[in-house]
């Protein structure tokens, strides 16, 4: 079965289709339907300057595992701009070998750009592509039920944008021949991480989001993003990693208070497994993320440690449920607690524990409780 057939096809049954295949109309009615364009990547092995045949807003950048961050500078109409240093992430899923990569935005009238050293790069543009449309729930929301025995109120509901809502190129999760490129795998979660994208925002949040999504599924090969939830600069909350067809995001099935089984991802190398990971949409190496983005994370990390019983004030014994490897932590934790790397950002990280870490503690206790979906 080649890519168009199964794109106009099985997919369909996610609610989307190329618009140049057959329509096929959501489940429901009040679901409504979306349209989002198609990423367009334009990929080069070439070093020195590099001159994309159409407009791109986004770099990857990939190198092997180990290999220096480099640099970067972009071609405008006033010639070659000033060098700056990549932000680059080792990592991604457990089962492959890790790779150094970093994801770069560029100026709006960039005609090049240029990569100090070889590296595998691809200029991404996310505007031109041709249309997807998606039916489904833009949103569903996600909660802890209130337990009349408790002194304290369950915190919630937090409400995501579907992957349909934000405009997921579900093709992407899949061969030519229909194969899931990256199956699902599960297990009780123990951890939760919080990351930056290291990349600069722009007006349009959803499509800041495909641009992560590609450059991870497509660019980088893992199938599909690397994080579970993803929060834009306005308190936006995405569902990130797919987790099944029953609706429910990050979770296989309806969690619940020690049977909260969440989706294995591929965001900290290594400790992916039972590692829910959480990540705000910007670069905060020098200033802090917004309040309402704050205030949205704060709400995610207090709903997640609800249903699942996690204490997020507790220091841990992670437990690698593939590897049975024991490493020492706490429940809630920056990416860099677990790995060499800036995420998510020097002067977020400076701040976390103020901001975030005691914020989600100070939430009346451990308060836990089975979710609520809708």
């Amino acid at each position: 079965m080649r890519r168009r057939t199964f794109l106009t096809g099985a997919t369909a049954a996610a609610g989307l289709a190329t618009a140049a295949g057959p329509a096929t109309a959501p489940s429901s009615a009040a679901a409504g339907e979306r349209a989002a364009p198609r990423v367009l990547a334009e990929p080069s092995a070439a070093d020195g300057l590099v001159r994309p045949d159409r407009r791109f807003g986004l770099v990857a950048v990939t190198r092997e595992a180990g290999a220096p961050a480099g640099e970067i500078r972009f071609e405008t109409a006033d010639g070659l701009g000033s060098w700056r240093p990549l932000h680059s992430h080792t990592g991604g899923r457990d089962d492959r070998e890790p790779t150094a990569s970093a994801l770069v935005r560029a100026p709006e009238d960039a005609t090049g750009y240029e990569v100090g050293g070889h590296a595998r790069t691809s200029a991404l543009n996310l505007r031109d592509g041709e249309e997807l449309r998606l039916g489904g729930p833009e949103s569903v929301t996600l909660a802890a039920e209130a337990d009349a025995g408790r002194a304290h109120r369950s915190p919630g509901p937090v409400r995501f944008r579907t992957r349909a809502g934000w405009g997921a190129d579900e093709s992407l999760r899949f061969d030519d021949d229909g194969n899931d490129l990256w199956t699902p795998v599960f297990h009780r979660t123990q951890l939760l991480t919080v990351h930056h994208t290291a990349l600069a925002t722009t007006g349009d949040h959803a499509a800041d989001v495909r641009g992560v999504y590609h450059y991870h599924a497509a660019e980088l090969g893992w199938g599909d993003i690397g994080y579970h939830v993803l929060i834009d600069p306005d308190g936006m909350v995405y569902e990130g990693r797919h987790s099944g067809e029953d609706g429910v995001p990050v979770f296989s099935g309806r969690p619940r208070p020690g049977d909260a089984r969440s989706v294995t991802a591929g965001h900290v190398y290594g400790y992916n497994h039972a590692n829910v990971g959480v990540c705000l949409l910007g670069d905060f190496t020098d200033e802090l993320p917004t309040r309402a983005a704050l205030d949205s994370l704060v709400l995610v990390l207090r709903v997640l440690c609800a249903v699942t019983g996690l204490d997020p004030a507790a220091s841990v014994t992670y437990v690698n449920p593939d590897t049975g490897a024991r490493t020492p932590g706490e429940t809630l934790s920056r990416h860099r607690d677990w790995l060499a790397t800036e995420c998510p950002g020097d002067a977020f990280a400076a701040e976390f524990d103020a901001l975030v870490r005691s914020r989600v503690a100070a939430h009346g206790g451990q308060v836990t409780g089975a979710a609520r979906v809708s």
